[in-house]
């Protein structure tokens, strides 16, 4: 029991000394730190392309491509790149992350559901290239291709 005693004491006595501040170090070597770059782009509704060539199952889209230089080699395999669209919520300007996904109904004129599909807005990219693309998921019906997407702004963020 004593010693359990003197064991207890020893450990409280050595965990609540505190003695003064010792000498600051050397200053270390400078990290490489954290880079980024910011790229809007506003895509008018001229720029919007369609595109129904069967690759796989990704046809019967909209996109747009964009030169991105600042999208080197060095970012697209060691960085990060996010994507983002704005949009008015009321008088508000905010920002979603891409893919924006947003489902939509058609009402016709006697207030009658009449279609059912999923907007979805993404990107892709490469080195020196960013495309934003549109996509509806209703493939029932042939594209009406002179209905191009609106105008959108987007803003694709580098970290590297």
């Amino acid at each position: 029991m004593r010693k359990a005693l003197f064991f207890l004491f020893s450990a409280l006595v050595l965990c609540a000394c505190e003695g003064p501040m010792g000498p600051q170090g050397p200053q270390g070597p400078k990290g490489d730190g954290t880079n980024w770059k910011i790229v809007d782009i506003s895509v008018p509704v001229s720029k919007w392309t369609y595109t129904n060539f069967d690759d796989g199952g990704f046809n019967n889209y909209y996109y747009s491509r964009w030169a991105v230089p600042e999208l080197t080699s060095f970012v697209f395999t060691d960085g990060n790149v996010q994507g983002y669209i704005y949009l008015k919520e009321g008088d508000e300007l905010i920002q979603h992350d891409l893919p924006y996904v947003l489902h939509k109904e058609v009402v016709n004129d006697q207030g009658q559901q009449t279609n059912v599909y999923t907007t979805t807005v993404d990107f892709v990219y490469g080195v020196g290239w960013v495309q934003l693309e549109v996509r509806d998921s209703d493939f029932e019906y042939e594209v009406d291709t002179s209905i191009k997407p609106g105008a959108m702004d987007f803003r694709i963020v580098m970290t590297w």
